[in-house]
């Protein structure tokens, strides 16, 4: 039975559970155990790879950059920590973004007053809406740090209403199309502010202001890309857990939390064992889920334990899914005046119309993508790669999700086809000669997420950032029962960086309380210091 105790329990093995689990072990000197249902750690911090008659290729199923990684920030100081100093960052070309619509293409540099300058010397008409566009920016993110803080208080101290309704909220949770359709005129100019909505997976009428401006925020001064692939930071990761007598468990299905006299005592898993399972019972002091607050007030707390709010959860609406053609390229893209940069490409201006009409895609039509070249990004790569990506509905995919991974019959892998052709040559038609670079295909849908996260309808995001997410008291760290806590992207923030973060702050939390907070930032520092 000794071998079933430990001090804190971790569902989940994203970024935000391994950092909580990084941080607990190193400083708290805690025994944590991970569990993780895919087949390998990492979550969306993983890297896959296939095998064709050109070489080898690997893909990040959910790193494609990274912002505010310079030395010195909070951001990297912390990755630097939870890593200790293990990954390698890679800078990423300037402009690092560039987006493509019918009739212009506008690229984005670094720093905050060359996009700027390049936004009013493109639209000089719009200039004085431009600088107030950077303030608002500002003060958004202000409101943001308030908000961020009033997380960590106990539920009990917790007053959201107080900061819903402080200096800057009316700002922060208007919508994007609100605070475009207010301050812009040009349809050209609004669309291209709007072009990075698919970092965080919702269309400007439904996205609040306040994680634009996050993301706005995040790669003003460009991105970042881990060296050898976002498996890195889990390979990182893990000695640090075992060190300290730890350790990481994949094929883990977890079942239920066990709670006892409202306190949560343990977990019990399914594991998966050759072509059966094999039932488990875990059991700590504290318990942290990284599942997302769906899944786990709906699937892992009993129903007899279940939450006042549990109405709330079950209808919030669900964010975006997606789906990924991963490519293997025979060629350097390079050929093609690629330099590593990202393309959002859009054929129209209203984003919003796109993201209704995403049924499209099942007929074949695309109106509008993401492309990545991680192999340009990562100067260890091998061979050269690309992804394109783009968001969808659930419900054309939803009468092959009964059926098992990689065996869901001719029909879908016929609709699979026709999408990834769909994607290559969208993509064509923009980027001369891409069509021709490719080797390897293989497309992840919906069903995909789901198998492998447990996401409802694949929904990538977890709770979406629509305003009404701000202003829900459910959202955070703390849950109704005593011991177990939440972290990952409906605790904190959204993104690999949301999750390292929210990882951290659970992490102090658990260890000791809003008090711990100041003294995991202060390690990390330490350590950005030391180096």
């Amino acid at each position: 039975m000794k071998e079933n105790i430990y001090d804190v329990i971790i569902i989940g093995s994203g970024m935000s559970g391994l950092s909580a689990a990084s941080i607990l072990s190193q400083l708290g000197k805690k025994k944590v155990l991970v569990l993780e249902r895919h087949f390998k750690i990492g979550g969306f911090t993983h890297t896959f790879k296939r095998k064709s008659e050109h070489g080898e290729y690997h893909w990040d199923v959910g790193l494609h950059y990274v912002g505010q990684m310079e030395e010195g920030t909070a951001t990297r100081a912390m990755f630097d920590y939870v890593t200790q100093g293990n990954v390698r960052w890679n800078k990423m070309p300037d402009p690092y973004d560039v987006f493509i619509y019918p009739d212009f293409n506008f690229k984005i540099r670094e720093k905050e007053s060359n996009f700027k300058y390049d936004l009013i010397n493109k639209f000089p008409h719009e200039e004085k809406s431009i600088e107030k566009y950077f303030v608002d920016l500002k003060k958004v993110s202000a409101w943001f740090g308030r908000y961020n803080f009033s997380l960590t208080l106990p539920l009990q101290a917790r007053l959201i209403s107080s900061v819903i309704s402080s200096k800057g909220s009316n700002l922060a949770l208007m919508t994007l199309k609100e605070y475009l359709d207010q301050n812009f005129s040009d349809v050209k100019l609004k669309a291209l502010l709007a072009s990075q909505w698919g970092d965080y997976g919702l269309p400007p009428s439904q996205s609040a202001l306040a994680v634009h401006a996050l993301i706005v925020s995040h790669y003003i001064n460009g991105g970042f890309y881990p060296v050898g692939g976002s498996k890195e930071i889990a390979d990182s990761i893990i000695p640090i857990v075992e060190s300290y007598g730890g350790a990481l468990f994949v094929n883990n299905f977890v079942k239920e939390i066990i709670i006892e006299k409202g306190k949560a005592v343990g977990v019990k898993v399914s594991e998966k064992k050759g072509n059966g399972f094999i039932d488990i019972e875990y059991y700590s002091e504290k318990i942290i889920s990284t599942a997302g607050a769906y899944i786990t007030y709906t699937q892992f707390v009993p129903k007899t334990n279940e939450p006042g709010f549990i109405d709330e959860v079950k209808n919030f609406k669900l964010g975006a899914a997606h789906v990924n053609l991963y490519l293997g390229l025979k060629e350097n893209p390079a050929k093609l005046g690629i330099k590593g940069e990202n393309y959002w490409i859009y054929n129209s201006y209203d984003h919003d119309q796109r993201f209704v009409s995403n049924d499209d895609l099942i007929e074949g039509k695309v109106n509008g993508v993401y492309i990545s070249f991680p192999s340009m990004k990562d100067p260890e790569a091998r061979n050269h790669t690309a992804e394109i990506i783009t968001f969808t509905r659930y419900k054309p995919f939803e009468k092959w999700a009964s059926e098992p991974w990689k065996n869901r019959g001719e029909e879908y892998q016929k609709l699979k086809e026709k999408i990834s052709d769909a994607l290559i040559n969208f993509a064509d038609d923009h980027l001369k000669g891409f069509k021709k670079l490719i080797d390897y295909k293989e497309l992840s849908t919906p069903l995909s997420t789901v198998y492998f996260t447990g996401n409802p309808e694949g929904a990538i995001y977890g709770i979406p950032a629509a305003p009404e997410r701000y202003k829900m008291k459910w959202i955070g760290p703390y849950t109704h029962v005593k011991n177990l806590y939440l972290s990952g992207a409906d605790a904190f923030g959204h993104g690999i960086v949301g999750g390292l973060m929210g990882g951290a702050i659970t992490a102090a939390l658990v260890m000791k309380g809003i008090r711990g907070i100041p003294n995991v930032f202060k390690e990390a520092m330490k350590f950005q210091y030391k180096k």
